[in-house]
This record gives C-alpha cells, structure tokens and sequence, in this order.
C-alpha cells in the first residue's frame, strides 16, 4: 500500500528561489510539497549542502525538483538522479529542469523511494522526507539511503520532526553520524 494518494493538482504556481549566487524559477502546483514557496527545510538543506566533486547523486522524494535542480547547476560534473511517486511531481520536475537550464544532467524517475533506482549506487543522497508520510517511511528513507551509496558516498537530510529518534537509528548503521539542529529542523549528515 503506497502512501501518495492522487488528487487534483490545485492551482499552478511560479516560485522565484535565489541560493548560491543563483537565481531559479519553479513551477508548481498547490497540491505539491510546499506548493507555493520553497519550504524552509528544503532551503536550511540547500544552505548547509555538501556537493561531491563529480559523480552521481540522488535526490528521494524530489517533489517539483528544489533539491535536485539546485545540486545539477551547483555543479555540472554531476549527474543526478531524481524520484517522486506522485506523477503530478515527476512531470513538474522534468519541466523545472527544462526550465532552469539543467535537463541534461538530471534523469528523473517515477517510483517509490528508493524503487527506481534499486539497482545503483550513488556518491551522496538528499531528501527532505515526507513527514506526511508517516514516520516508517521516512525512516525507511534515511536508514535505506547506506544500501544505495557508493565507497565514499554520504547522505544529507532535513527532518522537522523525529531527528532525533533517527539520529540514534542512523547510528547504529552509519559509521558517521552528523546532526545539527537550526530553525526547528534537525539536518543529519551521514557515512556508512
């Protein structure tokens, strides 16, 4: 039984977002994650982002493309990877990476969490989970995240609620665990 629930796509939004020296514009929906402005979780994990020299990268649960698209043109060495359940927010993100320049560096795909990608490895993964989702997955998000790094690799997530109940789970499959707490979000940095 998936979580997303399909509904109407509610009114179409254009986001202005700035971060990084550069300017971006995203088309959403009020139906989506933070349809109409990019939520302060998205923007303390894109403040405090760790990028890796080149490589691949994942971003899970990517809503309209905020996370992905920003890493894409942060650094063009990059190829990422994007994944949503919801078809409203897949089409919304491959629109958004057309629209910011960077469609040919991001592949995105529909399917639950980690499911499109289950057969790869990244050098980092990224996500702001859905707590609407429920605990359970967004557990199975930050603790899934080591069986789909590479050598080296680590993960960055935002949390605004449950940090700290999954600080001490990471821990016990992370080999570092990195938590800092700024705004009401808990950000965790982690290497298996």
């Amino acid at each position: 039984m998936h979580y997303f629930k399909p509904g109407k796509p509610g009114e179409k939004v254009l986001i202005p977002f700035t971060i990084h020296g550069h300017t971006f514009e995203f088309v959403s929906y009020t139906s989506l994650f933070s349809g109409r402005q990019v939520d302060e979780g998205t923007r303390l994990l894109l403040e405090n982002i760790k990028t890796p020299a080149e490589g691949e990268v994942l971003d899970v649960g990517c809503g309209y493309g905020v996370i992905g698209i920003v890493l894409a043109k942060l650094n063009p060495r990059l190829k990422v990877y994007m994944t949503d359940i919801n078809p409203l927010a897949v089409k919304t993100a491959e629109h958004n990476a057309v629209l910011n320049g960077v469609r040919d560096r991001v592949a995105i795909l529909q399917g639950d969490r980690y499911e499109p990608v289950r057969d790869r490895v990244f050098n980092a993964i990224y996500s702001n989970p859905p707590l609407s989702a429920g605990m359970r997955i967004v557990e199975e998000i930050v603790l899934g995240a080591v069986k789909h790094l590479a050598p080296g690799g680590f993960a960055q997530f935002v949390l605004a609620r449950g940090g700290d109940y999954l600080r001490k789970k990471a821990a016990e499959t992370y080999r570092v665990v990195e938590a800092r707490s700024k705004k009401g979000y808990i950000l965790l940095y982690l290497e298996p």
